[in-house]
């Protein structure tokens, strides 16, 4: 090649990197970017695009190498290189070494994905000691169409076929407009050396059987263009990633309820939505509940949606220890709780009276009065007031047991508390975490709820108990006391 041609094979690839920059908006002026530098070609490419278009874009540039300790003197040598490369380019660089296969068999993951999760927890936690706000690595058009398709074979929706983002949370690609012959040869052209590492050939990692074999048999016999042919329409599929993630938020702000420990997908708005819409978001709520998607399939989303078809109080067990639970209101998702959380729900405590104590969260006083003559006992929420001397046992706090009922009306009829929960269509996960003040099984006192018609201060009462949670003035919660007793 001519010299003539060789500058503007240079200038067309640096264009085009510049241009694929500024029309994504990866870096902007004053930014402080840290590149990862591996050693191999792509990041050495990157290292010297950006180098060459700092001045132009107006930002600051640093890298980072991590050294796995896989592949011994080989992973030693590529960490030697990254480290005169940056001397002769005077970019100032950070190595940092981690144990990845301690890591993987720590965490029960493969090398490829603990090395994975180790690099980028040191790019992270380099760039914000550094205070660099954009992270930028070096993924390339042949990664961007080997990540579509190891989506597409392990099962993914739109988001998955989109592939790589050009941005997303500071980190960059700045890359992925350029495939890879394009780099080795702009590299090559420029008398530029980088290393080779020996793990890119083992065929024991699923992307490089799909970068040895399935994609290069693409290129080869179906057609050479295929990887830009694939970069084109992961740009398309992104667009229309980012038109539905719009329309999934204004579902998620109509349909979806914020719980304490989770989410409730309410029922009648969701059906309205279209079945694109509705799988989307429930894809979110899962992923709001932590732990991302990891090990969730399309046949989970399904069986989300199946069970708004079930009874109430269905229920499926999900990856990630999460869990969907049919409600009256539609399907709450949450994660299942630990099991010291599980034996937190069996308390059972007898208060000291008079006198307080915290039960949960929640500071409950207690305190015997004499009744006035004439005395007007005010409906308060969470204060009560109760005959002290129709308790039988000694009031206890606890949760729900089988057997527990309390008094609806003045003629004694009973009601079992299930059934009194049912009818206040009180959700199960509900039921179980409700604080109770019961004598024997017989319930007191449904916080928030009502009292037993038997515990009502009459005429007749001699001795009142009264019982604040949070001993507020007026409602009880809502103006804590000061009284720091029992």
């Amino acid at each position: 090649m001519k010299a003539g041609s060789e500058g503007r094979l240079r200038e067309a690839v640096l264009s085009k990197i510049s241009a694929f920059i500024k029309e994504n908006q990866l870096i902007l002026p004053k930014d402080k970017v840290m590149a990862g530098i591996s050693g191999g070609p792509d990041s050495v490419c990157l290292l010297f695009a950006l180098r060459k278009l700092k001045e132009e874009l107006d930002f600051e540039l640093m890298a980072v190498h991590v050294n796995h300790g896989l592949r011994g003197d080989e992973a030693d040598r590529d960490q030697a290189f990254v480290e005169e490369l940056c001397r002769e380019q005077g970019v100032f660089l950070r190595c940092i070494s981690r144990e990845v296969r301690k890591r993987a068999k720590r965490d029960g993951l493969t090398l490829e994905e603990a090395g994975r999760i180790c690099r980028y927890e040191v790019f992270r936690q380099e760039a914000a000691q550094w205070g660099c706000n954009r992270i930028a690595v070096g993924h390339h058009g042949d990664d961007q169409a080997e990540t579509m398709l190891f989506h597409l074979f392990r099962g993914t929706g739109l988001r998955g076929l989109a592939g790589m983002e050009p941005k997303r949370d500071g980190l960059i690609r700045p890359l992925l407009c350029a495939e890879r012959q394009e780099i080795l040869t702009w590299l090559q052209k420029q008398g530029i050396t980088w290393c080779t590492d020996s793990t890119n050939q083992d065929e024991a990692y699923t992307r490089n059987r799909i970068r040895h074999t399935i994609l290069a048999c693409a290129k080869e016999y179906i057609n050479s263009g295929a990887v830009r042919h694939m970069i084109q329409t992961a740009e398309e599929l992104s667009e229309i990633e980012h038109y539905l993630e719009k329309e999934t938020e204004k579902a998620f702000d109509l349909c979806v309820q914020r719980e304490k420990e989770g989410y409730l997908i309410l029922e009648e708005p969701f059906d309205s939505l279209p079945s694109l819409l509705a799988e989307r978001l429930i894809r979110r709520c899962l992923t709001e509940t932590g732990g991302g998607l990891k090990d969730i399939e399309r046949c989970h989303i399904h069986l989300v949606r199946e069970l708004f078809r079930k009874q109430t109080g269905s229920r499926l067990c999900l990856p990630g220890e999460r869990k969907a639970i049919r409600e009256y209101k539609g399907i709450y998702l949450g994660i299942e709780k630990s099991k010291e959380e599980k034996n937190s729900l069996k308390m059972s405590f007898c208060p000291k009276i008079p006198g307080s104590c915290m039960a949960g969260e929640e500071k409950w006083f207690f305190s015997l009065e004499k009744p006035q003559k004439n005395q007007f006992i005010s409906e308060k929420t969470y204060t009560k007031w109760f005959d002290y001397d129709k308790i039988e046992n000694y009031p206890e706090i606890r949760r729900r047991k089988p057997g527990d009922y309390l008094e609806i009306n003045r003629a004694h009829g009973r009601k079992k508390l299930k059934d009194f929960l049912i009818d206040r269509k009180v959700p199960v996960r509900e039921r179980d975490e409700l604080l109770l003040l019961a004598d024997g099984s017989h319930i007191i006192w449904i916080p928030g709820m009502r009292i037993s018609e038997r515990y009502k201060v009459t005429e007749d009462t001699r001795q009142i108990l009264k019982v604040q949670i949070y001993g507020g003035e007026e409602d009880g919660r809502e103006s804590p006391c000061n009284d720091s007793g029992g």
